[in-house]
């Protein structure tokens, strides 16, 4: 197989995930500095779900050891991912999103690699934003920190950002990829949060580092006072990230801002609500805060609430403390599970049948 062929068909088998990889020159070029086109050809044995290390082999018709060494070097550089299960190693492929656009970045490292990659994924991502999501079912979903609702009534479970952080088995943090590679704002890098299989990948690699639970919750409050949005996966199940954004370098909120795709995040189920007689019209709120203009400001602030994505750090800016989150009306829920999610934005897109025989042929 050619160079060239062999890094499109690395790139048609990453097109079935659920975030897609579109054709552009500048995503062969992304290929050709993440792989080798040895180690592209042996990543196309992979899949999305994880195939233990004699059944790679013998997909790519290369010896187990010749395998391990290349699968090896690879997921020490973010590139696929590994983990031990029922002691056997495996490997699978990691999407464009979240996956080969992030993991290189998450170290924090600025080297001639991330110089590259930080040109070619500022031209690229807008393809892939205008393609996040579907209809109905974001990838992501914005939630607020749990103190401005957790008073409310008829909270609901997947709406208590501490309380998921308390399920997961593991969680860590990294870089933010997407500040890393944009560099537009000083807002602070290390925001990236991660759970459980994925967490103790990364951490294991030198990608991230554990945190506590307590350590992650006081993190994420530290990471709302800096006026970052607080993202998780469009899910009730369990968190597998939290994104900590800001309009100006994240590509979730850009795609909606910038890349015109209103679809891409999805609100989360409060909006802010304005007590007139406290509110000095300082526009802390509007300046400094909202990261989708959607407030104004007169002789006291006023909410759009067709703009609002519900962040909540409107409320948690205020210097007068003019500003509280109710319940918003009409909100679709998240998916059950991050399966139920992927599988309907597959369907949406018409990739499923597609995603099914690469995962299973």
């Amino acid at each position: 197989m050619a160079r060239d062929e062999v890094y499109e068909e690395l790139r048609r088998k990453l097109d079935t995930y659920v975030t897609s990889c579109p054709e552009a020159p500048e995503i062969y070029e992304i290929l050709s500095l993440l792989f080798t086109p040895e180690e592209a050809r042996l990543a196309c044995s992979l899949a999305f779900v994880e195939r233990p290390l004699g059944q790679v082999a013998r997909r790519a018709g290369v010896d187990e050891p010749g395998a391990s060494e290349m699968l090896e070097v690879m997921a020490d550089r973010g590139v696929i991912f590994s983990r031990e299960k029922e002691g056997e190693r495996r490997y699978r492929l990691l999407p464009v999103m979240p996956g080969l656009f992030e993991f290189p970045f998450m170290r924090g490292e600025r080297n001639e690699l991330t110089e590259s990659l930080s040109a070619l994924w500022n031209a690229y991502m807008p393809l892939v934003g205008r393609d996040f999501a579907t209809e109905g079912m974001p990838m992501a979903r914005v939630l607020p920190v749990q103190e401005e609702v957790e008073s409310q009534p008829g909270v609901l479970t997947y709406e208590m950002i501490y309380d998921m952080i308390d399920r997961a088995r593991v969680v860590g943090i990294a870089h933010c990829a997407c500040r890393e590679s944009e560099r537009r704002c000083d807002a602070p890098t290390e925001a990236c949060m991660v759970f459980d299989d994925a967490c103790d990948f990364l951490v294991e690699r030198g990608f991230a580092r554990y945190l506590t639970r307590d350590e992650m919750k006081a993190r994420l409050r530290e990471l709302d006072e800096a006026g970052l949005v607080h993202q998780v996966n469009n899910s009730q199940d369990k968190l597998t990230l939290i994104c900590n954004c800001c309009p100006c370098c994240c590509h979730l909120l850009r795609a909606a801002t910038e890349f015109g795709n209103p679809l891409a995040i999805g609100a989360s189920g409060f909006v802010p609500v304005v007590d007139a007689d406290v509110c000095v019209g300082c526009a802390t709120c509007a300046d400094e805060r909202c990261p989708m203009g959607a407030m104004t400001v007169g002789e006291v602030a006023a909410v759009d609430e067709a703009l609002c994505i519900g962040c909540g750090l409107c409320a948690t800016g205020c210097p007068e403390k003019a500003l509280t989150l109710r319940r918003r009306e009409g909100v679709t829920e998240p998916a059950a599970t991050t399966r139920d999610m992927g599988l309907k934005i597959l369907g949406d897109k018409g990739k499923l049948e597609a995603f099914i025989e690469l995962n299973t042929g």
